[in-house]
């Protein structure tokens, strides 16, 4: 178990390196004067995505964000590179805004998707485990989906699916699910603003967010009904 868990610890320190060096690599490009005038046209490009200027296309466009992530985080695309994505467009705060919407709706409608068409999917691939998933969702869902939002690269589309097939109540997996996606949707948000801003400071800001992220992920798994004990269950 320990080496389980050890070997997943490095797996993710892992990834976090590489998501820092690759943010870190497009803020020190795109943070050159040159690169920036003659080479990419940054904020043109980030305003015409953005609507322009006037509040009916900056309306149009979040709306349209949120419906595209909305529909490929329900295909199965990972939620962080919306909120990449959303920060790189929209800024730190509205693209963390947008995405946590996006993420909610891809996840609603693979719930949907879980409690009706692919129920028999997630049977087969949970197999005997389904039990035990559903036991700790009747006991304490809220606590259950909070905890699984919160690993930082978890499967996010499987959770979603399992949580439909286990009829988890609708309002206890959106409100596990929104307070869950809100600590990696403003790191990664912030990544993205600070690497098409070419903004160290944002990076360095976003790495802080994101181990502080993951130490409450471990506090979290203290607390009931999220037990060691449980969790050895997993």
């Amino acid at each position: 178990m320990n080496l389980k868990i050890d070997k997943q610890l490095a797996m993710d320190i892992g990834r976090i390196i590489l998501v820092v060096v690759l943010f870190m690599a497009m803020a020190i490009l795109l943070g050159r004067p040159e690169i920036r005038k003659y080479f990419i046209d940054v904020q043109g490009i980030r305003e015409t995505l953005q609507g322009g200027h006037e509040r009916t296309g900056h309306l149009f466009s979040a709306f349209v964000f949120t419906l595209l992530w909305g529909g490929l985080i329900s295909a199965g695309v990972p939620r962080l590179w919306a909120s990449a994505v959303g920060g790189i467009i929209y800024g730190a705060f509205m693209g963390t805004l947008l995405s946590l919407l996006a993420s909610l709706l891809g996840a609603s409608i693979l719930y949907g998707a879980g409690i009706s068409i692919l129920a028999g999917v997630v049977e087969r691939r949970v197999g005997t485990t389904l039990r035990m998933w559903k036991k700790r969702f009747q006991e304490n869902a809220f606590w259950w989906v909070l905890y699984g939002r919160l690993f930082p690269f978890s499967n996010s589309t499987f959770m979603s699916l399992l949580c439909g097939s286990c009829r988890v109540s609708y309002r206890d997996f959106m409100l596990g699910s929104l307070l869950g996606f809100i600590p990696l949707a403003m790191v990664f948000a912030t990544y993205g603003s600070g690497g098409v801003k070419g903004n160290m400071w944002q990076i360095g800001f976003a790495t802080a967010l994101l181990v502080v992220s993951i130490f409450f992920r471990k506090l979290i798994g203290k607390w009931p009904p999220v037990t060691v004990k449980n969790l050895k269950a997993q």
